[in-house]
């Protein structure tokens, strides 16, 4: 069975997407840059920093969706040194009980 990122419909359905969320930083800088030049010398208020932090993350998404596509979603093998095949021992506190 194929997974659903290796039709080419959705690799470049994809890389469309991070193409379009590219296209939408631009007025997203254009309206965060009208809010900062508004008042240069004062403080950051909450709607310039959620602005920035919406900036931020649709260029990241759109760069990794532009640059890798549906490489984002392909399987990846662990190493042995990190797969966890072994439970981790669990120290216990010996002053805290747990309910039965």
């Amino acid at each position: 069975m194929a997974y659903w990122h290796e039709r080419l419909s959705a690799r470049i359905g994809l890389r469309l997407a991070g193409l379009a969320l590219l296209a939408s930083v631009w007025p997203e800088d254009a309206l965060l840059r009208t809010l900062v030049s508004a008042n240069p010398a004062g403080e950051a208020s909450p709607s310039q920093v959620l602005l920035a932090a919406l900036l931020f993350m649709t260029a990241s998404a759109g760069m990794a969706l532009a640059v890798m596509g549906a490489g984002l979603w392909a399987p990846v093998t662990v190493s042995d040194r990190w797969a966890a095949t072994v439970p981790l021992p669990v120290r216990r506190d010996p002053s805290v009980r747990v309910a039965a």
